[in-house]
């Protein structure tokens, strides 16, 4: 066996081609006729860019990553709250039809699905005020990566989320989406006064020192 196999890198596109003879003798009225086939069998090997060493990437033309500018960052910026902003529509359209299931019961509605609307949007349900609310407040917090300069953009996300759910509903919300935005608007103003009261308390810190 060639010992240079053993350097093969991963990373370089290589094929194999094995070829393999088979004979089949039959005997047949006294006679044995022989037939033989021969098989080809080809492996490809794909290249892994985990395992290209530094002298492999230079000769494919390897370039570093390159840094977003502002406009790019302020896209994705926008994009997401663009998505923020169609995920509270999403949430709240789906408040108000588990509402309207609770206050209903018919045809398409039955009495075990009525009852399961109202669990749904009573204290402690998935859609109540409190779950909407603190799941909306949640993303809000995920979203702004601990940066509380981009709380207002995130409150203004909220307020188009809600608009453009008053809009497909045609008017204006029932009053439990109303206590849905009470609650994420004081959730707001609770998490801007968390960095008021630290700037606040480093102050005093320096203040004592000096």
């Amino acid at each position: 066996m060639d010992m240079n196999i053993r350097n093969v890198n991963a990373s370089v596109y290589a094929s194999s081609t094995v070829m393999q003879h088979q004979s089949t003798t039959v005997k047949e009225a006294g006679k044995e006729t022989t037939t033989t086939s021969t098989q080809i069998k080809q492996d490809t090997f794909v290249a892994s860019a985990q395992v290209a060493s530094k002298n492999d990437a230079d000769k494919v033309g390897y370039e570093k990553p390159k840094k977003l500018s502002a406009q790019q960052l302020q896209a994705i910026s926008d994009q997401q709250m663009t998505s923020f902003k169609n995920m509270i529509q999403t949430m709240l359209g789906k408040q108000v039809k588990t509402l309207n299931k609770s206050l209903f019961e018919g045809i398409s509605i039955s009495a075990a699905d009525k009852q399961a609307a109202i669990d749904a949007i009573s204290p402690g349900g998935a859609w109540s005020p409190e779950n909407v609310a603190n799941n909306i407040l949640n993303m809000a917090k995920a979203l702004s990566g601990g940066d509380q300069s981009k709380i207002e953009t995130l409150r203004n996300a909220v307020l188009k989320g809600f608009a453009a759910a008053e809009k497909t509903w045609g008017g204006k919300l029932p009053s439990i989406t109303d206590e849905t935005k009470e609650i994420i608007m004081k959730g707001f103003d609770e998490w801007a006064n968390e960095g008021k009261e630290t700037d606040t308390e480093d102050k005093k810190s320096v203040d004592v020192t000096a």
